[in-house]
């Protein structure tokens, strides 16, 4: 009669493991490649031209621009559009002689909200994850439960120094030096 009533509980919490297991699967972060790779360029175009003012922009140097790399955390449909959740590295650089210098730079999560038109995807808008104690709160609410978790682990893009030769034009291995 012992076993009987076991029953009811062993499948109670079998029940309870398998809806924790589809909830887990359901909340995975996921990457459509395809809408990563098409809306990729608008976003870097977003990065670059909506970047915060660094230490280069008033040094005299010429052709200062900002480089930056991105990891896509995950893509998530909504609606119509798609919300990119990625966390990016940005340095401000400029050419100086042969060479370049950086100066300012940043690593931050964020999530854009992008829309596919005639001509690709176009930027609708940028959340930003908040500093200090706002950051762990603030990336929670951004991506979904595993993405914030990926973030908040410290997944990071490429150094933006591996692409900024190729960016001006120069030869990989182009020295890039830190500004004084």
């Amino acid at each position: 009669m012992g076993n009987v009533k076991r029953w009811p509980v062993l499948a109670g919490v079998g029940v309870v493991v398998a809806a924790a297991g589809w909830w887990i699967v359901d909340e995975m972060p996921t990457v459509d490649d395809t809408v990563a790779r098409e809306a990729l360029p608008s976003i870097d175009e977003h990065l670059r031209t909506h970047a915060w003012t660094g230490v280069l922009a008033g040094s005299g140097l010429a052709d200062v621009r900002w480089v930056c790399t991105q990891k896509v955390i995950e893509t998530r449909p909504d609606g119509e559009r798609v919300k990119v959740g990625l966390v990016a590295g940005c340095d401000e650089t400029a050419r100086d002689g042969a060479g370049l210098v950086k100066g300012s730079g940043f690593r931050q999560p964020m999530v854009y909200l992008v829309e596919r038109g005639e001509r690709g995807y176009r930027v609708l808008d940028r959340q930003l994850a908040k500093d200090g104690a706002g950051y762990s709160p603030s990336v929670k609410a951004m991506f979904s439960w595993l993405g914030a978790r990926r973030v908040l682990d410290g997944a990071s893009p490429d150094d933006p120094r591996s692409v900024t030769p190729a960016a001006f034009g120069l030869p990989e291995g182009t020295p890039v030096r830190a500004w004084r």
